[in-house]
């Protein structure tokens, strides 16, 4: 049942972007000034991929998931699970800096839209299965051994 919604986790955050570029394209100087609701709305869509993440984690739900029905699968194991819930905080933390430190200048909303598009994008990246194995496994297999113990 909470494998069917895997395609959330690299979803909202792309969906979340390319919803905000386009409103972008259209209003380009309203949205420009809603610095704040955009960054909030982009970092909202993370926090729900990573809440996503965390309970199949918890849960350790692992197995298949074909997205939208296409020949496109998305392999949910523990390995790629932890390394999408590491690379997510990652860039929740990226975010809320960015937040609190960067200037509000022309750009600002583009850099969330693309830092968004970014995280999907690995999240995509890390439920790929073998492309995922063959670069990161050892890796993410002793941080997993490590994390046994906590």
């Amino acid at each position: 049942m909470l494998l069917n919604f895997t395609w959330l986790i690299p979803g909202l955050p792309i969906i979340a972007s390319i919803f905000m570029a386009m409103l972008l394209l259209s209003f380009n100087k309203t949205i420009n000034r809603l610095t704040k609701p955009v960054s909030y709305f982009i970092i909202l869509s993370l926090t729900f991929s990573e809440i996503i993440n965390f309970v199949l984690f918890k849960k350790n739900i692992v197995g298949n998931d074909l997205l939208f029905g296409t020949e496109l699968e998305l392999v949910v194991d523990r390995a790629s699970l932890l390394f999408a819930e590491s690379i997510g905080l990652i860039f929740l933390l990226i975010m809320s800096f960015s937040v609190a430190k960067l200037k509000r200048r022309n750009g600002y909303v583009r850099y969330f839209i693309f830092l968004g598009l970014l995280t999907g994008l690995f999240y995509l990246f890390s439920f790929s299965g073998t492309l995922f194995h063959n670069f990161y496994d050892p890796l993410i297999s002793s941080i997993d051994k490590m994390s046994n113990y906590f």
